[in-house]
């Protein structure tokens, strides 16, 4: 048995709130440091001015056999904070603006796509769809941010085709959503939102918890789901390039609890970018036609249950 492991790096060091440049180049040098230590693999996503200023790196980093990715903050664009305010016509038009200066850095359209704060609605998907993207990380399962147009319900937790009306529902929009590793009983932010392993929310022994609970979940469904995977998420506004940096530190925990995690339970961990991840779904789940009929639950229904 076999559970992919792919790191993602939000690249979003030069916007507005960071303005640091240098640091970002140190991150995303650092990480590639690891990732050729430890073996793995990370998709890169990546704001338009980040490509414009490390656009060299993030080829270098392709060329390892990295997946380099768009991530957008519409914000750094000239328009309103998050994507999930807009409806189809402007959020296709602010991904393709943000696409055309990702093709200028690495001479190629995208295909990988995650929005900033995972802030979307029921246009998104459809627009990801409509300008060619094809994977991403866009939801993020049982987050309650209304703040941040970013309410995700229980939406799925693992590779899925999202519904074309529901973003919290599983569909036939060609696009393959790859959440991140959730535990979703585990709840931060006043309970808004679910701790994920994102390097930089908590220690390696934390995100072990969280790593454990997902391998057995995953393993326990068996064929229902088809591709299983451990996604960690971290940012480029950490200096990775620093031996004694706490993230750093966390991040080679993380990799090392995988490994450990996945040999106890007789499973191998392989390296894969969300392109790969996806890839592997695509394979074994076609496209549904037509979406799926949800199932009305009529168990309050029988005689002598109040209404």
């Amino acid at each position: 048995m076999e559970i992919l492991f792919n790191i993602q790096a939000d690249c979003e060091a030069t916007q507005t709130s960071i303005r640091d440049a240098a640091l970002g180049e140190r991150a995303i040098r650092g990480l590639g440091e690891i990732l050729a230590e430890t073996g793995m693999k990370a998709t890169f996503a990546v704001i338009p001015p980040d490509m414009a200023a490390h656009a060299a790196t993030y080829r270098d980093l392709e060329s390892q056999g990295h997946e380099i990715g768009l991530h957008v903050h519409p914000n750094e664009q000239g328009f309103d904070e998050f994507l999930g305010v807009y409806g189809i016509d402007e959020q296709v038009r602010i991904v393709r603006q943000a696409m055309d200066a990702f093709a200028q850095g690495m001479g190629r359209d995208p295909e990988c796509f995650t929005p900033g704060y995972c802030s979307a609605n029921d246009h998104t998907f459809p627009a990801l769809e409509a300008v060619g993207l094809k994977h991403g990380l866009v939801s993020m399962p049982t987050r309650n941010l209304p703040q941040c147009a970013c309410v995700w319900g229980n939406s799925p937790r693992d590779a899925h085709y999202p519904h074309r009306h529901n973003r919290c529902l599983t569909g036939d929009v060609d696009f393959v959503d790859v959440p991140p590793t959730v535990d979703a009983e585990s709840r931060m932010w006043g309970g808004a939102h679910p701790q994920d392993l994102r390097i930089e929310l908590v220690d390696a022994k934390n995100h072990w918890y969280t790593i454990h609970k997902n391998v057995l979940r995953q393993l326990a469904a068996g064929d229902a789901i088809p591709v299983k995977y451990i996604k960690a998420v971290t940012h480029n506004i950490f200096d990775y390039s620093d031996p004694r940096n706490f993230r750093r530190e966390t991040l080679l925990g993380v990799i090392a609890a995988a490994r450990r995690i996945c040999e106890e339970q007789g499973c191998r961990l392989v390296p894969a970018t969300t392109a790969e991840i996806a890839s592997a779904y695509r394979a074994r789940v076609p496209i549904p036609g037509g979406g799926e009929r949800l199932a009305l639950d009529t168990r309050g229904r029988q005689p002598g249950i109040a209404s």
